[in-house]
């Protein structure tokens, strides 16, 4: 993993990134600190880019395709960062020099394997859950708890986490996915019967209905096409000038391979700046600590917080209608649902309302109003101070330091252009 961060006021950019790369495999992890993961864009250009999440796309190092993007743009500018991130994408979708056809089968076949892996993983911790409380009774249950397993994978894809629609990606054609169905039908059988076949060798009484099969299938076509990501996936991060641009902008996309000669992708985040805009703080990947000190309290606790007090406040609630004398069940059951939709939901909202308020007024608003002013000098040591507090926080508490090693800088200004900093290992 990695950790980012993108400042941006009126007239400055700063991009800082970690070091670390974690490789891991059967049996081992090991980190690395030397990952180089921001880079200009365009020689002489405003521009700087960022990875996170791969180091690779398609087995080829993101460093490489960097540079021969950048050779291929020598002496050529664009109009807006919007147009830099965009020429980008289509540099990696529409080049079968960098990554020919039989590449693209190779990679399809290692991007669908990656997500059927995802399926074995899960199946895996279902059965080990249910195995720990009702062991007895795991065999009659097998079938089922991998047909739950594959529906959940399935519908993930069928629909967002709102249960709206999910598509496929705009930057494919339509009917891709019939498309990629048609193309790779044979290595998409031959990937899903490798999966049941090793299921079977470990649990021989699994059986697999022809509808989960299909779902199977389906889920093969839409880790190729569909908005979704649950596959190995780099982060692309563009920021800087656009030659006609007075003020300075971010783009930042997901990406994942070049299927059918088009690179699976999408615009994740954008932000520009201008005349009456506030300053601009954009994290990327790991950002606990960057929250933490943005908001005045480490995100994960305030989600305990607010389940805790919702769990305490409805048993509070219940205690004292269960305590009034002369009601029903079915009384007291309608008065408690009445309290809990409105004056109790109403008072938890107002009290975390206010804690969001007082965090905006403490500790957000002057750090942004800060980060509006800052030169370009302390722009870059802040942005620098944002990724080491990430690495700190690792170095103290996990194991594996999965954020570390020296802090790469990239200070961006209209008339200065792209300045490259690196602090010194250990700094």
């Amino acid at each position: 993993m990695t950790s980012e961060v993108v400042l941006m006021n009126r007239k400055t950019v700063a991009m800082a990134s970690d070091s670390a790369v974690t490789i891991s495999g059967p049996g081992f992890l090991k980190t690395y600190q030397s990952e180089d993961k921001l880079f200009p864009l365009v020689e002489g250009a405003p521009v700087g880019v960022m990875i996170y999440n791969n180091a690779e796309i398609m087995s080829t190092p993101w460093e490489t395709v960097i540079s021969l993007y950048r050779d291929q743009m020598a002496g050529r500018t664009l109009d807006t960062v919007e147009a830099y991130g965009t020429d980008f994408m289509e540099f990696l979708s529409g080049n079968p020099d960098l990554f020919p056809a039989d590449h693209q089968d190779t990679e399809f076949y290692k991007t669908i394997a990656v997500v059927l892996t995802l399926v074995a993983e899960d199946f895996d911790e279902q059965v080990a859950h249910f195995k720990r409380e009702n062991e007895a009774r795991l065999n009659e249950h097998l079938s089922a708890i991998f047909e739950f397993v594959v529906r959940e994978l399935h519908n993930s894809y069928l629909q967002y986490p709102d249960g709206t629609p999910r598509g496929d990606l705009p930057c494919f054609p339509k009917g891709m996915d019939q498309q990629v169905r048609r193309r790779y039908n044979g290595e998409i059988d031959q990937l899903v019967d490798s999966l049941l076949t090793a299921l079977k060798a470990e649990h021989s009484i699994l059986a697999t209905s022809e509808d989960t099969k299909n779902k199977l299938r389906d889920i093969c076509v839409f880790a190729a096409t569909r908005d979704a990501f649950f596959e190995n996936y780099t982060g692309i991060v563009v920021a800087g000038f656009g030659s006609r641009g007075q003020f300075p902008s971010m783009r930042s996309f997901l990406t994942s391979s070049v299927v059918l000669g088009i690179l699976k992708r999408k615009q994740d985040r954008g932000n520009d700046m201008s005349a009456d805009a506030g300053p601009v703080v954009q994290t990327f990947a790991q950002d606990r600590m960057i929250r933490t000190f943005l908001t005045g309290m480490d995100p994960y606790l305030m989600r305990f917080m607010y389940g805790e007090t919702l769990d305490l406040s409805m048993r509070v609630s219940a205690d004292i209608i269960r305590r009034i004398p002369n009601l029903s069940d079915a009384d007291r059951q309608a008065m408690f649902d009445d309290y809990s939709r409105n004056n109790l939901g109403f008072a938890i909202r107002e009290f975390f309302g206010s804690i969001d308020s007082y965090q905006e007024a403490v500790h957000t608003r002057p750090i942004y109003r800060a980060v509006g002013v800052l030169p370009k000098k302390e722009l870059g040591e802040t942005a620098a101070s944002l990724i080491n507090l990430n690495s700190f926080q690792q170095k103290v508490m996990h194991a594996v330091e999965t954020v570390g090693g020296p802090v790469d800088v990239a200070v961006i200004t209209r008339n200065g252009g792209l300045e490259m900093l690196k602090q010194k290992p250990n700094a």
